[in-house]
């Protein structure tokens, strides 16, 4: 199967990896052409041809894809995406392949924390979809199907507030020796470490498309406000 990745950051860098492992025939595009070669070079792929392909693959930023499924209408008759985000996503590329098999897909990991559990809603799923998926499982990964409104609900808990719960304490924190740090801070400090050395662009595209941070300061004001007797009634209600 031809296979188009466009995008080759670092997801699109993982998603042509997958593919080419899989024994498929790769290429890679991007809006930045160098960085496209630069990528297609280093795994030994090739770059965008300009022709049809049996599986277009979109590894593009949430805020760019509906540019992206609008650039290559027409290029493919089978799209699949790694964005992280459904709604709108699922919406772009309907409206630009509204014809062609569609997968979104969700990997719930950074690629250098491969494998893991890849969220996956079939739209309009056929065989060359079904083999991207599959190469993706022979990957390693785990496919959990989920449909679009369970999945960005789910984003605002484990991705909205817990971001935005890991940078609000770093940002109130103040540095301690490392005796000091207990069996929660210490971890909790991990956390903090491996948020900020990501990608600071991509946290703030999900906190831009995912509700929850007002939620979580809201809870936050309970807690800085409560007495002693309501804390301990807080606690007793976040263990249920």
């Amino acid at each position: 199967m031809r296979v188009l990745v466009v995008g080759s950051g670092t997801m699109g860098r993982w998603l042509a990896g997958v593919f080419d492992d899989a024994g498929h025939a790769v290429a890679v595009a991007d809006a930045d052409a160098e960085r496209a070669s630069n990528l297609a070079a280093d795994l030994g792929v090739e770059t965008d041809d300009g022709d049809r392909y049996d599986l277009l693959a979109l590894a593009v930023p949430m805020s760019a894809v509906a540019d992206a499924a609008a650039a290559y209408a027409g290029r493919g008759d089978a799209v699949i995406d790694v964005v992280g985000e459904m709604r709108d996503t699922v919406a772009a590329v309907r409206e630009a392949f509204p014809d062609a098999a569609r997968v979104s897909t969700h990997p719930l990991f950074a690629p250098d924390n491969v494998p893991g559990t890849v969220a996956v809603v079939r739209d309009a799923p056929d065989d060359r979809t079904e083999a991207a998926l599959d190469a993706v499982a022979a990957a390693g990964n785990d496919l959990y199907e989920t449909t679009v409104d369970e999945h960005d609900r789910a984003m605002e808990t484990v991705q909205a507030k817990t971001h935005a719960a890991v940078i609000a304490y770093a940002l109130a924190a103040e540095d301690v020796p490392e005796p000091f740090h207990t069996p929660v801070s210490g971890p909790l400090s991990d956390l903090v470490e491996r948020v900020t050395t990501g990608k600071s662009g991509v946290y703030a595209e999900i906190q831009d498309r995912f509700d929850g941070a007002d939620e979580l300061a809201a809870a936050a004001e309970l807690v800085a406000e409560a007495d002693a007797e309501t804390f301990a009634e807080l606690v007793e209600e976040a263990g249920r």
